[in-house]
């Protein structure tokens, strides 16, 4: 693998450790937050503000700006008719927000997202327009939370989750993360896919190109209940996003070290 030894990263801890940049204080979501709408011109804005406006954003900054491009979207067809959950590697802002947007053209897709992500003053509507949904520590909205990921499945809808949590930008390996994010799959009984980024040289500029592959569907066994189910398809997922960066992760734009609290 080749390495840009000008670029590096220092780190203590994998699973809480960030590098987003944002810096955003967090803000509690109102106990009358509303993840589904029935109002019909909120979802008239909402569609034409999603397919119109932000799709086409969504491309041009995905393939031009991020250099992002698909090894075998082929693989997804399969979640045409039933709606499937993706889980993903976390290492680029933008990418990571676009890129399952584009996995269908016509059909939506739902972004499991951190609390700071909603805190941005004056956006959360238009957030929740583009299909963000925060998790939050508030037992009532939790329900809420769970009641909407089961809506939008039950209509064929995709619903995706990065299990790491945290960004580590151009990241080329696969971080521990815990099988907690998989109860929903579980519990819905739904496909679940792999999405795992890896970072490939380009032949010009200085910043890797994304190439995106696919994996699965996985699906829950029936005679294991939803807890043995959560660990089962995380470590599924786990082992073929490793397949995946070990084969294809080619070039490491930022070299990751860890150090000690004494070292600090």
């Amino acid at each position: 693998m080749k390495k840009n030894k000008k670029r590096i990263q220092y780190y203590k801890d994998m699973k809480s450790d960030d590098f987003s940049g944002t810096n955003i204080k967090v803000k509690p979501l109102p106990d009358n937050y509303k993840y589904t709408h029935r109002n019909p011109f909120w979802f008239l804005i909402a569609n034409f503000v999603y397919f119109v406006v932000a799709k086409p954003l969504f491309w041009f900054i995905t393939k031009v700006c991020c250099h992002q491009k698909n090894a075998n979207k082929k693989v997804m067809k399969a979640a045409k008719k039933t709606g499937a959950i993706i889980y993903g590697n976390h290492t680029t802002l933008l990418a990571d927000a676009f890129v399952p947007n584009l996995i269908f053209s016509f059909r939506r897709n739902y972004i499991v997202v951190s609390p700071e992500t909603t805190s941005i003053w004056g956006i959360r509507t238009l957030l929740g327009m583009l299909g963000a949904m925060p998790l939050t520590e508030k037992l009532t909205l939790k329900k809420k939370f769970i009641k909407a990921l089961r809506q939008h499945l039950s209509k064929k809808k995709l619903i995706t989750i990065y299990p790491e949590a945290h960004i580590w930008p151009y990241y080329t390996k696969i971080r521990p993360f815990d099988d907690a994010s998989f109860k929903y799959a579980a519990l819905f009984d739904k496909p679940v896919f792999a999405l795992t980024n890896c970072y490939q040289k380009r032949k010009f500029g200085k910043k890797p190109k994304i190439v995106t592959y696919y994996d699965g569907p996985f699906y829950p066994k029936p005679e294991l209940n939803t807890k043995e189910n959560a660990a089962y398809l995380r470590d599924l997922v786990y082992q073929a996003m490793v397949d995946r960066t070990e084969k294809y992760s080619t070039y490491s734009y930022i070299e990751y070290i860890q150090i000690k609290d004494e070292e600090k």
